[in-house]
């Protein structure tokens, strides 16, 4: 009788470690993807920077100089452009046990933001 259990205790422990090992195996994969995908950001400063990258290249190869320096002069502009036109984060709200928090404006709050809007 107790050989009968142990083995179905391993049979279960068996499927269990190959299961364990499957979900190992897609975890990994998808950190995979999810790296490459965290890589694939479209920010003003990438399109900057593939346009200087473009004129930069233009330069070297003298015979497509009129093209790769348009094309990278372009993503330049769209690069300074998506900078001053994307949306601007909310401004932070403090919270305390999900009620916001309002402190008093004392001198101390008035030199601190006075000091953050400098940035």
């Amino acid at each position: 009788m107790p050989g009968r259990y142990e083995k179905e205790i391993e049979e279960i422990i068996d499927r269990d470690e190959s299961r364990a090992r499957r979900m190992e195996r897609v975890r990994t994969v998808t950190r995979r993807i999810a790296i490459s995908k965290s890589q694939l950001k479209l920010s003003s400063g990438n399109l900057m920077l593939a346009g200087v990258a473009l004129v930069v290249a233009g330069l070297i190869l003298r015979f497509l100089f009129v093209t790769l320096a348009t094309v990278g002069a372009l993503l330049f502009i769209a690069g300074y452009i998506v900078y001053f036109t994307r949306s601007r984060q909310a401004p932070f709200q403090k919270r305390w046990r999900g009620e916001e928090v309002d402190f008093q404006d004392s001198w101390s709050n008035r030199f601190r933001r006075f000091f953050n809007r400098r940035r």
